[in-house]
């Protein structure tokens, strides 16, 4: 019996408690304010994912989307990392070790046709929503001033059947050089390497784009043109597994959602997304900064809008694959390669 009465008296001043507090309070709000700790508890659980990008001021949206909450109010706790290139990137997705990355759609129709330099059993990652329709210039050691100037000469590119190695080949096949006849390729994966080529004398042209086109500039490099002004928008997607998404389709969702309110910031807040790149991109002055982020959103290659995908800039894809390709096959069916379906119901637009 004397084990007991300690206990009848705590639950005594836990029940007199209770109803002071109701008392005070109000039986509505008592009834809220007991419910704040799970649901607190639950809001602060969530989902933890990962992506993969190439280097660059390109990723502002997927900084602004960390930094600033807008994955967080999805309910996702998002980590991202850098690829040493299309190749390492499309295997680390399909493996798995990333839910999302970002690259160009040519990496994505390259692997779904059997195309790429390296051949991956059941690939099957699809654009979801845009993130930029290309911002890479094509850039010449200082010697080189003309494209005649490359005959005989080696270019570096990420991979030769993939990204924007296929941009590359395009225009100089524009300007008369034919790819194994007039110069080699060398491919050496993303900018960083592309640009340490071109400074060792490796090669003598690549396309790149910030911060490697700055620092570019800086050693007194060549530009021979825009390759969005050239050729023509050229679709970057954000990516995912076909079989990822059909099993988890609200991850997928809120991922969408926090993209495209990110993207919407960096339109909208210049002030906060000049921020965010001074925290992210090392050597880069700030004109030079502000420089790339007019490009960006005022470019002809910048960010999509809304996240939206660039159909056209996926049209684009196919008919450079057609033009170089050597083959009767023809890729006409842009919807192949992208699923816009999530981005719909994601958003309620089209």
């Amino acid at each position: 019996m004397i084990s007991v009465i300690p206990a009848r008296l705590a639950s005594a001043a836990a029940a007199l408690a209770l109803a002071g507090l109701v008392g005070t309070l109000g039986y509505r709000s008592f009834a809220i304010a007991q419910n704040l700790g799970p649901m607190a508890a639950r809001a602060s659980v969530r989902t933890k994912l990962a992506m993969v990008t190439y280097a660059g001021p390109t990723n502002l949206p997927v900084w602004a989307a960390i930094d600033e909450g807008f994955f967080g109010k999805e309910g996702l706790d998002v980590t991202q990392e850098v690829t040493r290139g299309s190749v390492a990137e499309t295997q680390d997705l399909m493996s798995g070790k990333y839910q999302f990355g970002a690259t160009a759609m040519d990496n994505i129709i390259a692997n779904t046709e059997g195309l790429a330099d390296k051949k991956i059993e059941g690939f099957d990652l699809i654009g979801i929503l845009g993130a930029h329709s290309g911002m890479n210039r094509i850039f010449t050691r200082p010697e080189i001033t003309s494209f005649a100037g490359i005959r005989g000469k080696a270019i570096a590119v990420d991979a030769r059947t993939a990204g924007y190695g296929q941009v590359l080949i395009e225009i100089l096949a524009m300007n008369g050089l034919k790819a194994d006849r007039d110069y080699t390729i060398l491919a050496v994966g993303s900018g960083p390497n592309r640009l340490m080529a071109l400074k060792e004398g490796r090669a003598v042209a690549a396309g790149l784009s910030a911060p490697e086109d700055t620092e570019a500039k800086k050693l007194g490099f060549n530009i021979l043109g825009d390759t969005t002004e050239i050729n023509g928008a050229y679709q970057v997607a954000y990516v995912v597994r076909r079989a990822y998404a059909s099993t988890h389709e609200a991850e997928v969702l809120a991922f969408i959602r926090a993209m495209v309110a990110a993207t919407d910031y960096v339109f909208a807040d210049k002030a906060g997304a000049l921020a965010e790149m001074k925290q992210h991109v090392q050597g880069m002055s700030d004109a030079d900064l502000e420089a790339v982020y007019t490009q960006m959103v005022s470019g002809s290659g910048g960010f999509n809008r809304g996240a939206k995908m660039n159909m056209e800039g996926v049209g684009k894809v196919l008919a450079l694959r057609n033009d170089l390709a050597g083959s009767s096959k023809r890729l006409t069916d842009p919807y192949k390669y992208v699923d816009l379906s999530y981005y719909e119901k994601a958003t309620g637009q089209k």
